[in-house]
């Protein structure tokens, strides 16, 4: 079982009256939450403590508790597909409960929140996230925001639009949500899995902190801190030093241990380049390719033993993290995708005599046609870039 250590710090601020930020440290159970309220009236409040409550709720239950210690038994594609719902389901709850609350009361109307935690199993943080609070990893000395801004500002970005053009400020973009609990019947959650290492140090923060850091001084300050609560600490007050106009709260974890899923650095970062140079995933951010992964499953295969076309009941292709895969005419190595024509309906898979065979023993990440169309339908920016790259290797 994973062990760590955590802190938070939380100020209302130089503006604000009222603190609508809530959060949640659970080093028992190990679930880390941070959510920023929005509303008129104390109903932020309401909504930040809402989601925090009911997440944490169906994060520490029993059928929960279920889902995680299935996960770390075997990883297995249903075990992780399992987890990952009920993760979502948890916080989907909480967005439903803001929701009615809202309608029940006039004066909560419009209220919303942002949230961003996660739960650990095995050795691994799975994170729900919906909005604009960050969360962010510092490993090795080099900081990594892990969430996505859901705001206008960063679909802008991410569209190649100059903000400036668009209109004024860009600024005056990056407070408008696009995506947080509350916010009607199409708010999403997004999930992906991290990896844990002894010494990593996860921070999650509402705006109020990170709009005053770069994320290589994330970084600096976690490193140069001596303890969770200190650094913590640290953010919260930098932020107020620098304008504190937003209510600040910044959660530090720190992981001691990790639990039976734990991967070799030096696998983790062969690894982490066969996945960097793998087609399907190069044109993504480290932050999309983080959500990408949460389909994938790792597999062993030994030498000589044929790569399935169908598994689990489905369409299947493989990235190779390691070894040597032989298929008539071609040989493929670590970063190389085996049947991407797996990823696209209505598409002919490879008959027998085209079936790739392991030339060495192999470490491999399969991905299911079903659940790489569920997250392209969710995401659908991620899906325009990974099937623009599935439509030329399947031309070719």
């Amino acid at each position: 079982m994973s062990t760590m250590i955590a802190a938070v710090a939380t100020d209302v601020g130089k503006v604000r009256d009222h603190n609508e930020d809530s959060h949640l440290v659970d080093s028992d159970h190990l679930v880390f939450i941070v959510a920023d309220g929005m509303g008129g009236h104390a109903a932020g409040e309401v909504a930040s403590d809402t989601a925090v409550r009911l997440a944490h709720e169906s994060w520490t239950s029993l059928p929960m508790r279920r889902h995680v210690e299935a996960y770390a038994g075997n990883g297995d594609a249903n075990a992780r597909r399992a987890l990952v719902h009920a993760v979502r389901q948890g916080v989907m709850n909480a967005h439903l409960n803001i929701l009615a609350q809202a309608q029940a009361d006039a004066d909560k109307k419009g209220m919303g929140t942002t949230f961003t935690g996660f739960l650990v199993a095995g050795g691994d943080a799975v994170f729900a996230h919906a909005g604009d609070s960050r969360a962010y990893l510092v490993r090795d000395g080099v900081s990594m925001q892990l969430s996505e801004d859901h705001t206008l500002l960063s679909r802008l970005q991410a569209a190649g639009v100059d903000s400036a053009a668009a209109g004024g400020d860009p600024a005056r973009w990056k407070g408008v949500l696009t995506n947080a609990l509350g916010m009607g019947g199409d708010t999403r959650v997004a999930t992906f899995f991290l990896p844990l290492v002894p010494g990593d140090r996860l921070v999650l923060c509402s705006d109020g902190v990170h709009e005053y850091f770069t994320e290589a001084e994330i970084g600096e300050i976690i490193d140069a801190a001596a303890s969770p609560a200190l650094a913590a600490r640290k953010l919260v007050d930098l932020a107020l030093d620098r304008g504190g106009e937003d209510n600040a709260t910044a959660v530090v974890v720190k992981v001691l241990e990790t639990g039976e899923t734990h991967v070799p650095p030096e696998q983790r970062k062969s690894d982490e380049a066969a996945i960097a140079a793998c087609p399907l995933f190069e044109y993504l951010t480290p932050t999309e390719r983080l959500r990408a992964l949460r389909i994938t499953t790792q597999r062993d295969l030994k030498p000589g033993k044929p790569l399935p076309a169908v598994a689990l009941g489905e369409r299947v292709a493989y990235l190779v993290l390691e070894g040597t895969v032989t298929q008539p005419g071609r040989v493929l190595g670590a970063g190389d995708l085996v049947y991407p024509e797996a990823l696209v309906q209505d598409t002919d898979m490879p008959d027998r005599e085209m079936t790739a065979h392991a030339e060495t023993a192999l470490r491999l990440l399969t991905i299911r046609r079903d659940d790489f169309h569920e997250i392209t339908e969710e995401e659908s920016e991620l899906g325009v870039k990974m099937y623009a790259v599935l439509a030329k290797l399947v031309v070719h």
